[in-house]
């Protein structure tokens, strides 16, 4: 009977530690220099201390000196500042908010530097629609939920590496990134999907048929077209004529539709 009872409670715990949630919208907007709000930090030329200046700078005050730590290039992981010094999480209280990225494409993305942030992607160029999980929960990229976070390992980021052109998102086979570097300093990271039957393989995304038929390219002009050769599946790139996109939904290349605008008599 004990026995039952302690499986019953791992089984319990199991289940709510893999809860999972969706996380809460925190901006539409694109991030915009917070110089426009009521920060008042300054120096007593006196002391020795420090105080946010803006959301990512801190102001070091060196009793009649004073120096100041750009976060973001300092140490792009923590790049918010947050009660005079640098952290992973900006301070709401005084409307910072994580900054929007600039979309690669269409769908969720992993935040490249918060593992509780994670963005949503309406068109390429775009700016993305920031959303943030509750404390103690993380990003799923499986699921595009927020899991409780058991682990270290389940907080995930990108590592760049100047070695090599793209840098890993984990153990991820769909999600990767591309980091910029200035003088050995990391100033920016891309996040990067894969198309729907490619897995990154450290060098790009690679593509499988997953059966028979005609499969979405990165390019939108083009196709896979998959077929049995002896026992394994091959695949052929095939492209669209002109003005033609495919469609996965039809599996054909389709004109798209245009816009009509009827004008009120």
């Amino acid at each position: 009977m004990a026995f039952q009872v302690l499986l019953f409670a791992a089984l319990l715990s199991l289940s709510v530690a893999q809860l999972e949630v969706p996380g809460r919208l925190v901006s539409r907007a694109s991030y915009q220099s917070i110089s426009s709000f009521a920060f008042t930090a300054s120096c007593d030329g006196v002391n020795a201390y420090s105080s946010c200046s803006d959301c990512n700078n801190v102001l070091v005050c060196l009793g009649s000196n004073y120096d100041n730590k750009d976060c973001k290039v300092a140490s792009p992981s923590t790049p918010f500042c947050v009660n005079g010094a640098c952290s992973a999480t900006p301070d709401s209280s005084e409307q910072c908010f994580p900054p929007s990225m600039t979309c690669t494409g269409v769908g969720f993305y992993p935040d490249p530097n918060n593992c509780q942030i994670y963005h949503y992607c309406e068109g390429i160029d775009q700016a993305s629609s920031v959303h943030e999980c509750p404390p103690n929960y993380v990003y799923n990229a499986v699921t595009h939920m927020c899991k409780q976070k058991i682990y270290a390992t389940d907080c995930v980021t990108v590592q760049c590496d100047q070695n090599k052109i793209f840098s890993n998102y984990g153990t991820s086979k769909q999600y990767f990134a591309y980091c910029r570097f200035t003088a050995d300093v990391v100033t920016s990271i891309s996040m990067l999907q894969c198309a729907p039957y490619s897995n990154f393989d450290g060098t790009s995304c690679v593509f499988t048929c997953p059966k028979a038929g005609n499969f979405q390219h990165s390019d939108a002009s083009k196709y896979y077209q998959c077929y049995l050769s002896g026992a394994k599946f091959v695949y052929l790139v095939k492209s669209c004529t002109a003005g033609t996109n495919f469609d996965q939904e039809r599996q054909a290349c389709l004109t798209a539709p245009t816009t009509t605008t009827t004008l009120a008599p």
